[in-house]
């Protein structure tokens, strides 16, 4: 298959199979392609040691703005925001109490 192909391939799968759509564009990354997307959807493929002066603007590099609406990943981030607060507070709370014990 050519570039463009690829680009179509993946804009319908963007657009109908979120699924495979992931699973496709991992399998074109790791053949060692650079995927492209633009705010409409439409993708560009292209290979990875392209220099980046050469991509058009409207394209952005491909990130995993899929993982990111991802309700298991939200849950996950706010989890371990969470903890990291309440470890946090513990800290604090240790190191006042170190701090009194020092004091008498």
């Amino acid at each position: 298959m050519n570039l463009d192909s690829y680009s179509q391939e993946l804009d319908r799968l963007y657009e109908f199979e979120i699924e495979k759509y992931v699973a496709r564009c991992a399998e074109l990354k790791k053949s060692g392609l650079k995927i492209l997307r633009n705010s409409n959807g439409k993708h560009k493929v292209v290979p990875a040691g392209q220099s980046a002066g050469s991509e058009p603007k409207e394209f952005i590099y491909e990130k995993s703005d899929i993982k990111k609406n991802d309700v298991l990943f939200k849950i996950q981030k706010w989890f371990r925001t969470r903890v990291h607060n309440f470890i946090a507070v513990v800290n604090f709370i240790r190191e006042l109490h170190a701090g009194q014990r020092n004091d008498k």
